[in-house]
């Protein structure tokens, strides 16, 4: 490790104009969200912010909401725009240079960019393609034990791999983790999984930060949402550094709207079954490896990624490179509705017949 320049998917405006396209031509397999959008309930809320009023600094309705929710106290939550925000916020506040953390690869680069930020050490533990990318658990523990990181990152379901981590796997970890140290549970993608499982009871060890994004499963994007759930002692830290109005009006009326929303993201999880079922068979068909996932997105071997990728943005069809994860032989491609699934995969059987 030790590259903090990250790279993210979503739809590049610049690059775009540069083939003469605009956002609205293109059908963006590269962003991992919820297929059906935001709901009409949170696009009303939205619509329906103050902007001529500076927002809450605190994000107290939405953060009071939250908590109530899930169950804990307002001193263990903190709102976000976006985990990643928190991610490097949570290291600013927990990490001091020399300290070590510990990531498990290849994974959302922000953990590695937010290590290094605050001048720690970036170790990890590598997944193989050849074990379908579930790491070595025990390798993990060990790991732990011999370099006693100041922070552990787990991203379950992990991005790019899809591969998603049981409850029990879980608790092995964190009981290998330090009292005084964390392990830092990204959740994001954990609510569109096909067997979510809820990481909260983890919070009683003391020594275990959830992290969750409100952007894959409300889709909101473009407003940028997220909360680190905590000890007060941990979230104290994470405040004390957040800029005000961290969390702009309209993200904060979305959010709360967004809580009323079982209903619009259960529908997505179906779709997203039946869209991911279908993904699978035809890659299948097109003789290409396909990573088993538990995500709303599937990692594909394709052989040459970057050019596979430009050959699709150029058929107005966007997937995710993966040369930044380090597989640079593979492309992440996010479930969308069935028949936009189908239109990927008519550019894909172009793109491969002349390669």
């Amino acid at each position: 490790m030790g590259n903090a320049r990250t790279v993210h998917g979503g739809l590049d405006a610049g690059e775009l104009r540069s083939l003469g396209l605009v956002p609205e031509q293109v059908l963006d397999f590269s962003a991992n969200i919820n297929p059906l959008g935001p709901s009409k309930r949170v696009r009303e809320a939205a619509a329906a912010a103050d902007l001529a009023a500076y927002p809450d600094r605190q994000s107290l309705a939405l953060r009071q909401a939250l908590a109530s929710r899930l169950g804990v106290a307002g001193e263990n939550l903190v709102v976000g725009s976006g985990s990643t925000e928190l991610i490097h916020l949570l290291a600013r506040s927990r990490l001091r240079p020399g300290d070590a953390s510990l990531i498990f690869t290849p994974t959302f680069g922000e953990y590695e960019a937010a290590a290094l930020g605050a001048g720690a050490e970036a170790r990890s533990v590598p997944a193989t393609e050849a074990d379908a990318f579930h790491w070595p658990i025990d390798a993990g523990v060990r790991a732990v034990d011999e370099l006693r990181p100041a922070a552990v990152f787990l991203c379950n379901p992990n991005n790019p791999t899809g591969v998603h981590l049981g409850r029990e796997t879980v608790e092995r970890l964190a009981a290998a983790v330090a009292p005084n140290a964390l392990l830092v549970l990204d959740d994001a993608y954990a609510p569109l999984a096909d067997c979510p499982w809820d990481s909260l009871p983890l919070l009683g060890r003391g020594n275990v930060a959830i992290l969750r994004s409100m952007t894959k499963d409300h889709a909101l994007a473009g407003v940028r949402l997220g909360y680190l759930v905590a000890q007060p002692k941990v979230v104290a830290g994470v405040r004390a550094l957040q800029h005000p109005w961290s969390v702009n009006a309209v993200a904060q009326a979305a959010g709360l709207a967004a809580l009323d929303d079982d209903d619009h993201v259960e529908a997505a999880r179906g779709v997203i079954r039946e869209a991911k079922a279908f993904l699978q068979t035809e890659l299948d068909a097109l003789g290409l490896a396909v990573t088993p996932a538990a995500a709303n997105f599937l990692l594909v071997k394709v052989g040459d990624g970057a050019g596979i990728r430009a050959a699709l943005l150029r058929r107005r069809v966007a997937v995710r490179d993966c040369a930044s994860f380090g597989l640079p032989e593979h492309i992440r491609i996010a479930v969308r509705r069935p028949e936009e699934c189908a239109r990927l995969v008519e550019a894909l059987k172009e793109v491969l017949a002349r390669a």
